[in-house]
């Protein structure tokens, strides 16, 4: 066999898409999980934590840089967020985007496309913050600590899925490529 076939590697479908099916995909399946959030959460009488699924989009999507499209996105899931949750019109919104932003913020000072270690502390980071946003805004809004243990569960939940599906909501940004080229 030639050298040249033996180095070349079969690219995948995924790997040929650009940002833009990449990011209806990547909303298709926040909005699916989202879906199945509003069944019954229990199984054989254990009930448990469901994801926070809009977080993914925020967190892997912001590592693109600023962009309005998943903007806009995170903004239409943070108004069903409201809604599902009865929760002030506005208050997802905001954790989405700070979490779209801090995750931007990141991404342009750090290569987390390149540096595992640094990928993986910077999304810890991130679904920290957005709970305890998320926390802190439920127990303004409450005037009083509501409880914290559904949340570090919804945590848990969302970030051990977000380990599993973090290249779903990769928008494609290449290395060297500089923030907000690829959207």
């Amino acid at each position: 066999m030639p050298a040249s076939f033996l180095t070349r590697r079969k690219q995948s479908l995924w790997s040929k898409a650009g940002p833009t099916p990449r990011l209806i995909f990547g909303a298709f399946l926040i909005a699916t999980v989202g879906l199945f959030g509003l069944t019954r959460n229990d199984i054989f009488g254990l009930s448990f934590a469901w994801p926070h699924a809009a977080l993914w989009g925020a967190v892997g999507w912001g590592r693109v840089g600023l962009s309005i499209r998943p903007m806009i996105i995170l903004i239409v899931f943070g108004i069903v967020q409201d809604v599902i949750f009865h929760a002030p019109f506005g208050s997802f919104e905001v954790i989405n985007l700070m979490t779209y932003a801090a995750s931007t913020a990141i991404a342009s000072e750090f290569d987390v496309t390149n540096e595992p270690l640094i990928a993986i502390v910077s999304t810890v980071m991130l679904f920290i913050a957005a709970f305890l946003l998320l926390w802190l805004m439920a127990s303004t809004l409450e005037d009083h600590p509501v409880r914290a243990l559904p949340l570090v569960a919804a945590m848990l939940t969302t970030g051990l899925l977000y380990a599993l599906l973090n290249k779903v909501f990769d928008l494609g940004r290449k290395p060297g490529e500089t923030v907000g080229q690829a959207t």
